[in-house]
């Protein structure tokens, strides 16, 4: 039988079909990331591998009968090259075996970049916090960029118009968080249309009410737009609260509900704030402020705080 089996080439079937086999699986598991192969494709591979590897040898045995029939049996070349092959093939098995067998270790994903945060806010003077940022004629967004400034991420600020429409471009930068004031777009659009704004105790005029409920519904929007576009990308809405209520939880929540009943993809992706101090005194540049939009950004983006 051993004899018949020199003869026929199985050992050499067995032997090249293995080193084959084995390069396979090699280059299976290689891909099998990059490519996002699912978890049964190296199970079915290596079934349809020993498959082969039968068919191979039942080949093998019928192709070399008639060529090798009348090769003498029994020198020492033609035995010392079928112990070469056997070595080879159950050296290549074993390889295969311990492949398999070996428990596959889960790599836990790891961020090859800074995680990208878009500052969007007004450059309406209305809109600006701080009285010192107004007089530079910053932004809020100019604030949350340098106490965000050691933080390993890349910021870029938006600053934002009643004509704003760089969805498209901030979509290329793949944001993993939006920071975002309630307001922003309604500010902006207010000293573009020169709406007047309420003084005192008196009531706001329909124009303002209005111009406002275009301004909130331009916000859902553009957040729904570029939360279906980019699944990852997470929202932190703030506001002091200028026109009432959203220092009040329940307010906030309701809010988000209306956010999340328009665009159900937005659900638990958007976080309503209030800034630190309230209507009169909310800024992000008190202590207080600092450390709740640090925490909150280091949180959403599991950052570890530098030390």
């Amino acid at each position: 039988m051993f004899e018949a089996l020199k003869q026929k080439k199985v050992f050499r079937v067995a032997a090249l079909y293995s080193v084959i086999a084995w390069v396979v699986l090699q280059l299976a598991d290689i891909i099998k990331e990059p490519l996002d192969l699912p978890e049964w494709f190296l199970t079915a591979l290596i079934i349809v591998l020993a498959v082969g590897f039968l068919i191979a040898l039942v080949v093998g045995w019928l192709a070399g009968g008639e060529e090798l029939a009348v090769v003498p049996a029994g020198t020492s070349r033609s035995g010392f090259e079928s112990i070469v092959l056997m070595l080879v093939v159950i050296g290549l098995g074993w390889l295969i075996i311990k492949d398999i067998s070996e428990p596959q270790i889960t790599k836990e994903p790891r961020r090859t970049t800074s995680p990208v945060v878009i500052l969007m806010d007004t450059f309406a003077p209305r809109g600006v916090y701080d009285k010192e940022t107004r007089q530079k004629s910053g932004t809020n967004a100019d604030v949350l960029s340098d106490l965000l400034s050691d933080l390993d991420l890349i910021t870029q600020k938006e600053t934002l118009g009643s004509t704003w429409d760089r969805e498209a471009q901030l979509l290329k930068q793949k944001p993993h968080l939006i920071l975002i004031h309630r307001s922003a777009f309604f500010h902006s659009m207010a000293r573009d249309f020169q709406v007047a704004y309420p003084v005192g105790e008196a009531k706001a005029s329909a124009e303002f009410n209005k111009l406002y409920d275009v301004a909130e519904n331009k916000l859902i929007a553009f957040m729904g737009y570029i939360g279906d576009q980019n699944q990852e990308t997470r929202f932190v809405v703030y506001s002091r609260g200028t026109g009432g209520g959203w220092s009040d939880d329940d307010y906030r929540v309701r809010w988000l509900q209306k956010v999340a009943g328009r665009f159900p993809s937005l659900q638990g992706r958007v976080i309503a704030i209030p800034v630190p101090g309230g209507v009169a005194n909310g800024s992000f540049q008190s202590k207080v402020g600092r450390h709740v939009m640090r925490t909150l950004v280091l949180d959403q983006l599991s950052l570890s705080a530098p030390e």
